[in-house]
Parts: structure tokens; C-alpha cells; sequence
């Protein structure tokens, strides 16, 4: 019996050379309905920016300048797609639709040049606090639309500095270590109660060398097990439970210890956004006296993960 193999009824097509053609279509109608950064451009205000820079313009002066908004638009493009340049995200909205969309720049129209972008950050907006306003301005947008909760996690992830983590200067620092009065003086009251003298508690000075680099100096030399060791900053981020929304951003040397700005970033969020923080997730790197005792001070429900002193995993969790 002789088997017969079935054709596709199908023509095979070939694309022609069609680069040339004119397209009649409308920005509106190339970009998708369900485009993140339409979602992004209908619920969140961008125009209070122009109000945040105004003093760094000329009124009455000089030549026409790139619209503000879109150079804070095009740090938002980077971060939301994960672009690694500007200069490369510079690149990319000559031909994306979606970022022209967002931009508000039509086909036909230049784009701004990464240049445009980099001369602007360093001689306007460097040194300002533009970016800190931009950011809490748009949480406090979210707070409007109820994104926001009582509930916060804090925790901090490092990021490697651009620094030869063999080329650095041996520096011996001293400071003064901190004292906790008040754990000092419940001390002494108890030993009062028995009829024992207090203590003549007194100052102590830390001394230590530590690695500073040739090439980044800002940066710290990080060094913890079972991860990569070199020049290092660190990024302490807050988020907050309900939509997971970043409350906080702070950057700072890496060989800070995390615990260090933990209560000083809640009071900035408290002061710069008002918000109502009674619950705290941490893990076991906060687990010190100062934040467990801000936390019972000011009312706030902490879940700390166990540390363990010895060897082996912490896997517990202790609640203040």
C-alpha cells in the first residue's frame, strides 16, 4: 500500500521591502490598551513637577529648554524596564511607540539626546532634593488612592560599587561608642533599690581600621558570610504591605550595619509622608536594643526574625 503525504493547501509568503511605505496611523492606535505606562500615565499626575523645578529655570531668558517632565519620565522608562544606561534608554525611545507615547514625542520629532539628560543632572539638578520631592509625591498619590496601610517591611540589599576591591587605604578610625542612658540608669535604680553604689558609667572609644577605597571613597568595603565581598553601598528599602509600594529609599556606605538607620528612616517617613506605622517586619540584623525599644515607645508591633548567636539558621520569629 503506498502512502501519500499531505501537502498544505497554504502559499508561502515572502515580506517585500515595505520600510518606505507611508503608515496613515495615529500614536493612539499603535500603542496597546493594556500598556503598562498607559496605566501609569492615567493614575499618576506627573504636571506637579513643573512646580518642584521652576526656580532652577529662567522665566524671562534664555533658549527653549526639554520639557522638564519628560527628563523625569525618561529615569522612570530605565527603572520600570530595567534598561542599564540612560544613554541606552536614549537610544531605545527613537524607535519604541511606547515610550514616544509616554514622552509625549510623535514619530518625526527628536528625542533627547543622553547628553541632554546627563548636563541637566549634573549643572541643574544635582545637589537639589528634586528626586526625594518626585518620589514622596508620587507616594503620597498612592496614599490618595488607599495603596496604604499600617503595615511596613524594612530590610536592606547591597550594591556593588564601581571600585577595585584590591586598591584601597588603611584608615583607623575612632569614635565614641553609643551609650544607652537609659538602660544605664534603670541599671543603677535597681542597684540603688538593693543598697548597692551605681555604676560610674563612662564614655568609651571604639577604635578600628577599616578599608577605604582608592577609586570610591563613598563607598564601604562589605564583607558578610556567603556573600561577595568588596566596595559596596548599601540600599535600605521600607515597603509597605498592602500593594507593596516602596515608602523609602535610602542609600548609604556599605559597611553600615542595617540596624543603624532603622528607626531614623520610620521617623522620616512619619515626618515627610505622615504615615501611621503600627506594624514592622524585620529580620534578624535588626534585632538590637535601640530598635526594640523604639518600637515599644512608640507603640508599634514589630516582628523581628530570631538571631541566633551561635551556630546554625534562624528560623523563629520574637514580636514586640
Amino acid at each position: 500500500m503506498v502512502k501519500i503525504k499531505k501537502v498544505s493547501d497554504e502559499m508561502i509568503t515572502i515580506n517585500k521591502n515595505i520600510q518606505s511605505e507611508i503608515l496613515m496611523t495615529t500614536m493612539e492606535e499603535i500603542v496597546p490598551k493594556n500598556s503598562l505606562f498607559r496605566k501609569i500615565d492615567k493614575y499618576i499626575d506627573f504636571t506637579f513637577i513643573y512646580d518642584e523645578v521652576r526656580n532652577l529655570y529662567c522665566e524671562n531668558n534664555g533658549r527653549p529648554c526639554i520639557d522638564p517632565v519628560v527628563l523625569f519620565k525618561l529615569v522612570f522608562i530605565q527603572a520600570l524596564d530595567g534598561i542599564k544606561s540612560m544613554r541606552k534608554t536614549c537610544e531605545k525611545i527613537k524607535v519604541d511607540a511606547e515610550y514616544r507615547w509616554f514622552l509625549g514625542i510623535l514619530f518625526g520629532q527628536d528625542t533627547p539626546h543622553f547628553s541632554t539628560f546627563s548636563k541637566n543632572y549634573e549643572r541643574r539638578f544635582k545637589g537639589t532634593n528634586i528626586f526625594e520631592n518626585i518620589f514622596i509625591n508620587i507616594v503620597k498619590q498612592a496614599q490618595k488612592y488607599g495603596m496604604l496601610n499600617d503595615e511596613f517591611f524594612m530590610d536592606s540589599t547591597h550594591r556593588k560599587a564601581n571600585a577595585n576591591k584590591n586598591k584601597y587605604e588603611d584608615e583607623l578610625v575612632e569614635q565614641i561608642k553609643k551609650r544607652k542612658l537609659d538602660l544605664e540608669e534603670e541599671i543603677n535604680e535597681e542597684r540603688r533599690r538593693i543598697g548597692q553604689k551605681p555604676f560610674n558609667f563612662k564614655d568609651e572609644i571604639e577604635r578600628k581600621h577599616i578599608k577605604v577605597s582608592k577609586t570610591d571613597p563613598e563607598s564601604g568595603y562589605y564583607h558578610r558570610d556567603n556573600k561577595e565581598k568588596g566596595f559596596m553601598y548599601l540600599e535600605h528599602r521600607t515597603v509597605n504591605g498592602k500593594c507593596n509600594i516602596i515608602t523609602d529609599a535610602h542609600v548609604t556606605k556599605g559597611n553600615l550595619h542595617d540596624s543603624v538607620v532603622c528607626t531614623e528612616r520610620l521617623e522620616y517617613q512619619k515626618d515627610k509622608l505622615g504615615l501611621n506605622i503600627k506594624k514592622v517586619g524585620l529580620d534578624s540584623g535588626y534585632d538590637t536594643y535601640d530598635i526594640k525599644k523604639y518600637l515599644e515607645d512608640n507603640n508599634i508591633f514589630g516582628a523581628i526574625q530570631y538571631r541566633n548567636y551561635g551556630q546554625g539558621k534562624t528560623e523563629m520569629l520574637m514580636s514586640i
